[in-house]
């Protein structure tokens, strides 16, 4: 099975104070991997790390087999960031000009935009179910359709790989239920790795196939949700007064 992503005793800190310290970690290509941990346990660093926003003080980091130095395939890579910090609601776009956006890096800045452009435009929002509301304002939309645009802003480009920042922050718990359904599609219809972190612990290891807890500046990797012995990972992570809140989404 091809790895797409291999982490190996990666350590990073800010002005050197370790927030992460030898990180060990293997995605491989259909894996929908959650990483989950409480606010603060630097989930987000991690992330950043793999897209190479940050520089790991020690330690390797490799996409696709190739070293992160050396990578050049960021189109393979899609990145949705926290909604909440991202985007300005009162920008003037429309759905399918912010979609289109991230066309820019194949086409070029201020190129017209062609009608195979806008067919990857209307596919991805199509896979999101947003193609009907193509023209409305992207302010106009509540926040599970944005976090969707965002979402097919990502695909438009065709990636392989996928990292998520706290998706489902700041969106109601029908829009979360969808988003999930969504991921699902992605990774078993139509083959994606997805790698989602988050502090939502229940709501996470109900959906995805693998899940990583971080905590204490290091991560533990589990292979399969069903045989995670919660109590024991809680409270050697997070101490005893840890509350597991599961959420159900129908």
């Amino acid at each position: 099975m091809e790895k797409v992503v291999a982490v190996s005793n990666l350590s990073f800190g800010y002005d050197q104070e370790l927030v992460l310290k030898d990180i060990n970690l293997e995605i491989f290509k259909g894996d929908y991997l959650g990483i989950v941990g409480p606010n603060g346990s630097a989930k987000s660093t991690l992330i950043k790390l793999l897209i190479k926003n940050l520089k790991p003080n020690n330690g390797t980091i490799k996409l696709f087999g190739e070293a992160i130095e050396n990578f050049k395939e960021w189109g393979k890579i899609g990145y949705v960031a926290q909604k909440a910090t991202a985007f300005n609601t009162s920008f003037p776009a429309t759905v399918e000009e912010m979609v289109g956006v991230n066309l820019f890096s194949s086409i070029g800045l201020f190129k017209p935009i062609k009608r195979k452009h806008m067919d990857k435009v209307y596919e991805a929002l199509s896979i999101v179910g947003m193609q009907d509301l193509s023209k409305r304002l992207i302010g106009n939309l509540s926040g599970g359709q944005q976090q969707k645009v965002f979402i097919a802003r990502t695909l438009v480009s065709s990636p392989e790989l996928i990292f998520l920042d706290e998706p489902t922050v700041g969106i109601d718990l029908k829009s979360q239920g969808e988003f999930y359904q969504l991921m699902k599609k992605l990774n078993q219809e139509l083959n994606m790795t997805i790698v989602m972190v988050s502090h939502d612990i229940g709501a996470v290891t109900e959906n995805v196939n693998k899940v990583a807890c971080m905590g204490n500046k290091t991560l533990i990797e589990h292979q399969q949700c069903c045989n995670i012995p919660f109590s024991e990972i809680l409270t050697q992570f997070y101490g005893d007064k840890m509350k597991l809140l599961v959420h159900h989404h129908h």
